[in-house]
């Protein structure tokens, strides 16, 4: 899949509609980049994350356990930041997704990471993955 928007497609396709969970400009440092002044230098990362479910996810109570508890999109954000040094964002995208798509109830998801302390405010550089089940 290459874009979010063609995963709304094709899962809208096969239903009447779509949840889309998301967490947004998530700030977090991280030691990662292939070039030698990268090493041991964190930088700031922003993470946008966006989940997207069958259906419109209408609960039968108000309570917390009718639904994907979308904290545990933090927690797969930490538990992934947390594992071994990455060298491209790429691959921290991917771990991220390995973690995020775990939920039976979701049917695709969007990662991206933008790192904030490359171009001086003239422009952004990242990376943006979308994977379906």
């Amino acid at each position: 899949m290459s874009s979010h928007s063609e995963a709304l497609i094709q899962i809208l396709s096969q239903n009447q509609a779509v949840t889309t969970l998301f967490l947004e400009k998530v700030i977090r440092e991280l030691d990662i980049g292939v070039h030698e002044h990268e090493f041991g230098s964190p930088q700031h990362l922003s993470f946008d994350i966006h989940v997207m479910l069958s259906g419109d996810s209408e609960p039968e109570s108000d309570e917390i356990t009718e639904v994907l508890d979308y904290e545990y999109l933090i927690s797969a954000l930490d538990e992934t930041l947390n594992l071994e040094r990455a060298s491209l964002l790429e691959t921290v995208a991917n771990r991220l997704l390995d973690r995020i798509l775990q939920p039976s109830v979701v049917e695709a998801a969007t990662v991206v990471i933008t790192k904030l302390d490359v171009l001086d405010g003239d422009g952004q550089l990242g990376c943006s993955i979308t994977r379906m089940k």
